[in-house]
């Protein structure tokens, strides 16, 4: 079976878009993208996200883009202030918290656990 890049690039950003969309992440971000790879996929991501209530800032990261989604503006400035101080990609640690990453819900208490990401590289595509 091949892959296509881009559709699996923005059924991430559909399915990040719900989780946001829904309060179960505070933030969630697009894949990381090469200037023409983000210039191929920016308006479809922009739709996705837009046209489901959800809000976009796009930031840049040694030579990638990625897509910050969030609901609510003060997420936004909670992940502005960490970019002040971490490189989202070298510092991925320190941006956990606000991804989710770190917390499960259990009814309205919230239960630090260790979490890992899983490494969404290109791999898949070479199958």
């Amino acid at each position: 079976m091949k892959y296509d890049q881009h559709s699996y690039y923005l059924g991430m950003t559909f399915a990040f878009v719900e989780c946001v969309l829904n309060d179960a992440k505070e933030v969630a971000l697009t894949h990381p993208l090469p200037q023409i790879e983000h210039d191929a996929l920016k308006e479809i991501q922009e739709k996705i996200i837009f046209e489901n209530g959800c809000k976009l800032y796009w930031d840049t990261t040694q030579n990638t883009i990625v897509g910050v989604i969030y609901k609510y503006d003060e997420s936004l400035a909670k992940y502005l202030e960490l970019r002040k101080h971490y490189d989202l990609i070298n510092d991925f640690n320190e941006f956990k918290p606000l991804l989710g990453y770190h917390i499960v819900s259990k009814i309205n208490n919230y239960t630090p656990i260790d979490c890992h990401v899983v490494n969404s590289e290109d791999w898949i595509f070479k199958i």
